[in-house]
Formats: structure tokens, C-alpha cells, sequence
């Protein structure tokens, strides 16, 4: 792999793990580009502002939608990872570390069961209860996400994949409510 591609990627995985939630990466961040830290920060900043003006079921909505690209981001790992596509692998991870930075501001309080309805969410209120727990859960799916990509960028494209799946338990099982049909 050539020498600016194997940058750009270690680049793009050192400011994921710090929590800058980039999906893409290009040479001149990897460079020290001027404008990049700018960039994320209004970018982060714009991102919550939007997430502070959402309420009830339109931040439900948000979620949901990043939960389906973490899930469709694991199924691309994995694929890439059989078909031994490093970059893949690594791409997918970071799409998960981006998602997982941004889950906890996608769960302001009154967007869970009792204050909205079991047909629109399948958040319950031990979130809000536990939120110490719900953190740490959402940190360890994201710290597997960086392990993944960390091994897959020094070459190893299959280790860790199963333990992302398996964090996933960690929210689900103590925070997500019995699925519930919803009415047309």
C-alpha cells in the first residue's frame, strides 16, 4: 500500500479514537491540513446544534436511522474483511466509530417509553436511570470499532470483527424495549 494512503488512514483513525467522528479521510488531513480542525469542529458543532433543536420523535427518527448504519456498516466490514478488503474493513469501522461518537446526544431525556409512545421508540428508561452503564456500553462497541480498524490497517482484516456484534448485546439487552407494531 502506498505511504500517503497508509498515513491518511492512520490519520483518520487517530482523530476517530479521539472522538472527532470522521467517515472519510483524505491526504491533506493526513498532511496537517490548516483548515481540518476548523472543519470538525463546525462540523461537531453543527451536529449538535441540530440534535438540540430535534425533539421527541424526530431525534427517534435520527437514531434509528444511525442504529441502520451501524448494522449495515457491520455487515460491510465483515463482507470486506472475507473478501480481504483491508480498506474496507477499515472504512466500515470508522463509519461505526462515527455513529458511536454520536449515539449519546441521540438519547435527550424524554425520547424513551412513558413519555413517548412503545410503537415509536423501544428506548426504555433504564437509559436515563443508567446513563453511566449506556455510556460505557456505547464505548465499548466504539473502542472494538478501533480495534478493527487498527488491525485491519496493520494488516490483520479479521481480528476483533465478532466483538462489535457482541457489544451491541450491551445496549439492547438492558436498554431496548420489546418491539411493538406500529399502527398506519
Amino acid at each position: 500500500m502506498k505511504t500517503w494512503i497508509k498515513s491518511t488512514l492512520a490519520a483518520g483513525l487517530a482523530i476517530a479514537v479521539l472522538g472527532a467522528g470522521v467517515t472519510t479521510t483524505q491526504p491533506a488531513f493526513a498532511d496537517g491540513h490548516a483548515k481540518a480542525g476548523k472543519m470538525m469542529h463546525d462540523a461537531k458543532k453543527k451536529m449538535n446544534d441540530a440534535m438540540a433543536k430535534m425533539k421527541g420523535p424526530k431525534v427517534v427518527k435520527v437514531r434509528r436511522l444511525s442504529m441502520r448504519a451501524i448494522s449495515k456498516a457491520n455487515k460491510n466490514m465483515k463482507a470486506a474483511a472475507k473478501k480481504g478488503n483491508t480498506r474496507g474493513v477499515v472504512r466500515a469501522s470508522l463509519q461505526i466509530i462515527r455513529h458511536a461518537n454520536a449515539l449519546p446526544r441521540m438519547f435527550p431525556k424524554g425520547t424513551g417509553r412513558g413519555k413517548l409512545s412503545p410503537a415509536v421508540t423501544r428506548s426504555t428508561p433504564a437509559i436515563w436511570k443508567n446513563w453511566g452503564k449506556f455510556i460505557q456500553a456505547n464505548n465499548a462497541m466504539r473502542n472494538a470499532a478501533t480495534r478493527v480498524a487498527i488491525a485491519a490497517n496493520a494488516g490483520n482484516k479479521k481480528a476483533g470483527l465478532k466483538g462489535i456484534g457482541k457489544t451491541c448485546g450491551g445496549c439492547h439487552k438492558p436498554f431496548r424495549g420489546k418491539k411493538v407494531a406500529m399502527k398506519k
